[in-house]
């Protein structure tokens, strides 16, 4: 820890001498659920309100997406579709991010703002059964220097703070970022478990994170450039006991490298990029009840290189090779375990000059000697805008075929581990439409269906759990998104913002695994049938008021349904003020998150906290 402090101050040292330039501010527009043809914006996504707050904690603000939250700074992963978090790829400027001994991220140990741009992509397209979350950082192109500085304070001793200096000089550019995250979490809540249902506190819930981020740049020539990416986190947590438990003393200590090099050519017509990540995960669980104090290590080196090339005649080709060298030393493993991965994806993407494209591919991977299913994929895309631009729509048609294989805990964990495992394989189907009137109104609906066979499910074998592939899975459903705005274009005009969105998720199980088995026809624990989001920004010159309400439905925790959570309906009011002074942006907001006071469960006996305050400063220099 006090290594990576040192080195902070270090680089914060470098930093703040560089060359001081007038320069233009990078978009920073948070892409969640980008379902606008008119790039529409909505200041609901934009990533100045939303710097500094854990990613877990966010995506349930401006997206339907269901989070699985084990309580704050927990815990948390999201299931796109009805699929599980394993099925949902987390990436990172093209790289994967999922563990390769669990298969997921944990999102609470991501900070909103440390990347500019984030996109949330709901379909199983290009290669994954569930969705892809993909954070990307974007370098300055033009000279001088900028800098960002978000702080927050709120109830439970909670403090957020988020930096990042932006600089370039000619050919060369970079970003600093760091971020700080310390909260005790002792918020009080409803016992539902104990006699009376009284109220207590949450006990042994404290959180302290830091992460930091160097990103350096530069252009070897018209046609070379390369760029150098340093992303560490540290995060020391305590694991809170389940509400029916009256003390706990569990705690766990996360650690994250990850470094990545990548290289860009353009000749042309034609692009290269070749990109080469490590990425090291070390956890530390304790658990002094249990006399348990186990340290994990899992390591992945994964290397990415595309080409396309974009014919005259409206055709643009797309090749990918992949290779992955994953390796996880486990202690339930009894010896480090590693494997190889290689992948192909070939993709090519066709233009008619009426509005049509055509999308075809297909991808496959090799693990160790196992080859993957081969994986096709078809896109069929319609887009049309009338003369006076005022009006557009589009619609179109997805088929795709995706695989997952096993984690490495799936396959060696000791006891219960199964080498013989065969990966899932599903079949994604989506039709979507969506229309814009200018910059005013934005609505879209999608449909999807899909069908998982061979799904992986960890079940009692006598004792001990196992993992089988005994699951097929049918998830069908729609989801619809609007946004709308009046003309803003003036900063004396009073301005109206909404932005909702909604998804019906109808997951069930298609088999038994024996005859006492109940789940058959069922709806998967842990998805909710509803999720929605709306919100409403009222804003007269830099003055803001904004209502931001979620809606989750019951989710069953047990898979013959007969055990569930109970929905939730949740309210946060923000009002805030923009001031800018010469060089300088300042805002300043203050915010009362769940104005209700409602007491919910996200994971059973895990309790969430009720109302609670929240207190922003936000500084910009250009």
């Amino acid at each position: 820890m006090k290594t990576l402090l040192t080195f902070l101050f270090l680089i914060w040292l470098l930093t703040t001498q560089a060359e001081r330039k007038d320069t233009v501010m990078l978009d920073e527009v948070v892409k969640i659920e980008k379902l606008s043809i008119n790039n529409f914006q909505s200041p609901f996504t934009e990533m100045k309100y939303q710097s500094g707050k854990r990613l877990s904690d966010a995506l349930g603000e401006f997206s339907s997406v269901y989070v699985k939250n084990y309580g704050v700074g927990q815990l948390s992963s999201i299931a796109v579709r009805g699929t599980s978090a394993s099925q949902t790829e987390v990436q990172w400027n093209g790289i994967k991010l999922n563990s390769p001994s669990f298969g997921q991220c944990d999102l609470s140990l991501f900070t909103l703002g440390m990347q500019q741009d984030l996109q949330l992509v709901r379909t199983g397209y290009r290669g994954t059964i569930g969705g892809t979350l993909q954070m990307n950082n974007e370098l300055k192109t033009d000279s001088g220097i900028s800098a960002n500085v978000s702080l927050r304070a709120g109830s439970f001793k909670t403090f957020e703070g988020i930096g990042s200096i932006q600089y370039a000089h000619k050919n060369i550019s970079g970003t600093t970022s760091f971020s700080y995250l310390t909260a005790e979490n002792n918020f009080q809540f409803q016992n539902i478990f104990k006699e009376g249902h009284p109220y207590q506190k949450q006990t042994n819930a404290a959180v302290r994170q830091l992460s930091f981020l160097q990103q350096l740049g530069g252009k070897i020539n018209s046609h070379n450039e390369l760029t150098f990416y340093l992303w560490l986190t540290e995060a020391d947590r305590q694991i809170p006991p389940i509400m029916s438990k009256e003390t706990g003393s569990e705690s766990q200590y996360d650690y994250s490298l990850r470094s990545m090099l990548n290289w860009k050519a353009k000749y042309k017509l034609l692009k290269l990029s070749f990109t080469s990540a490590y990425i090291q995960d070390k956890l530390r669980y304790k658990n002094a009840e249990a006399l348990l104090d186990e340290t994990s290590l899992m390591q992945a080196f994964r290397n990415v290189f595309t080409t396309t090339y974009s014919f005259p005649f409206n055709l643009v080709l797309n090749a990918e090779l992949n290779y992955d060298l994953e390796r996880a030393n486990v202690r339930a493993y009894g010896e480090a375990k590693s494997r190889n991965i290689f992948g192909l994806k070939f993709y090519t993407d066709y233009y008619l000059v009426n509005g049509f494209k055509f999308h075809l591919g297909f991808r496959e991977d090799i693990v160790g000697k196992k080859p993957s299913v081969f994986a096709p994929e078809l896109a069929i895309n319609f887009s049309k805008r009338t003369k006076n631009a005022k009006h557009s729509f589009s619609t179109a048609i997805i088929v795709s075929r995706n695989f997952r294989f096993p984690t490495l805990n799936d396959l060696y964990w000791v006891p219960g581990g199964n080498p013989d495992l065969k990966n899932e394989r599903a079949w994604n189907g989506e039709l979507n439409f969506k229309y814009a009137y200018q910059k005013y109104f934005d609505i879209s609906l999608n449909g999807f269906c899909l069908y998982v066979d061979d799904w992986i499910q960890w079940i009692p074998q006598g004792s001990v759990w196992m993992p089988v592939n005994y699951k097929r899975v049918l998830s069908r459903g729609f989801e619809a998104s609007i946004h709308a705005t009046n003309d803003e274009r003036s900063p004396k005009k009073f301005a109206i913002h909404f932005n909702a969105s909604y998804t019906f998720t109808k997951t069930t199980n298609l088999d038994a695994a024996n005859e006492f088995d109940q789940s058959a026809g069922m709806q998967l624990i842990y998805v909710p049938l509803h999720r929605g989001v709306a919100g409403v920004q009222l804003q007269y010159r830099k003055f803001y008021l904004r209502s931001i309400n979620s809606f989750v439905s019951r989710v069953f925790t047990s898979t013959d349904n007969v055990q569930f959570l109970k929905g939730y309906f949740l309210t946060d009011l923000e009002a805030g003020k923009e001031f800018t002074i010469g060089k300088y942006e300042i805002g300043m907001s203050f915010r009362v998150n769940n104005l209700a006071n409602a007491q919910y469960q996200n994971v059973a006996q895990h309790a969430m906290p009720g109302r609670n305050f929240e207190g922003t400063l936000r500084f910009k220099f250009n």
